[in-house]
């Protein structure tokens, strides 16, 4: 493996290099060191790195006082270059929606995917990378894992999967306003 890599992860910044004779790595996180350790080798760092920074997040999410709507607005900010057309259709759809509600069904039409099932895929990737700018606290589903979409939407799984109704946030949706994101 190389002797030094620059690495994103998770809304953070991972470097780990060899120095001398041993192996070192940082995080940053919006700018701010986060954690600094040494590993067996640059990969042993890498992991490290990235579990503390699995650890952090988790953190975060649990204690973190609820987001002011300008950490929203500067989190979807940072989120929007890694936005496909699908991704923004989504979003502008959900925003334009009565109520702001739609199903799962409505999202992958907006979005021009075949099925539901691509809609929840993409949506639930763009809550994952809004939820690792600004960590919330979510549901989990029955794997243990959290459900990422509740960091866009509110949502009624009763019913069929395909029939699922998510409410965007408010706090999302003014942020989509205030990025002009609507149009």
């Amino acid at each position: 493996m190389a002797e030094r890599v620059v690495e994103k992860y998770r809304g953070c910044d991972l470097v780990a290099a060899a120095q001398g004779t041993k192996f070192v790595g940082k995080a940053w996180r919006a700018g701010k060191s986060i954690t600094k350790l040494d590993g067996s080798d640059v990969a042993d760092v890498l992991s490290q790195l990235k579990a503390k920074v699995d650890v952090l997040l988790k953190d975060l999410a649990q204690n973190s006082p609820a987001p002011l709507p300008a950490e929203y607005v500067d989190a979807m900010r940072r989120v929007l270059p890694s936005l496909s057309a699908g991704h923004l259709a989504m979003l502008k759809a959900h925003y334009r929606a009565t109520d702001r509600s739609l199903t799962s069904t409505q999202l992958a039409k907006a979005a021009g995917y075949a099925s539901y099932g691509a809609a929840n895929l993409q949506y639930g990737l763009v809550a994952r990378n809004l939820w690792e700018e600004l960590p919330t606290p979510l549901p989990v589903g029955t794997d243990g894992q959290p459900i990422y979409t509740y960091a866009l939407a509110e949502g009624d799984r009763s019913g069929s999967e395909d029939q699922w109704v998510w409410k965007l946030r408010p706090d999302v949706a003014a942020a989509i306003a205030t990025l002009g994101l609507q149009n």
